[in-house]
């Protein structure tokens, strides 16, 4: 993600119920972003395919750029 931080995966995220698959979070995100270009959408496609149990699972799987770590 160059230009979206983790922060902003978060918001895309932040109403969606866990556990979760991968096509689920990249769908509720998707809706909730308007867009499927998106950059943190974009990151989020490219998580494994697994079911993430929660969010510190989905923030370990998205490939943060080195100047954006998560808070």
């Amino acid at each position: 993600m160059s230009h979206k931080t983790f922060t902003e995966v978060q918001e895309l995220l932040e109403d969606l119920d866990f556990p979760a698959d991968k096509d689920a979070i990249v769908a509720h995100a998707t809706q909730r972003a308007g867009s499927a270009d998106d950059a943190a959408v974009r990151a989020l496609r490219a998580m494994p395919l697994a079911s993430y149990r929660n969010m510190s699972e989905v923030r370990s799987s998205v490939d943060l750029g080195p100047d954006e770590t998560p808070d």
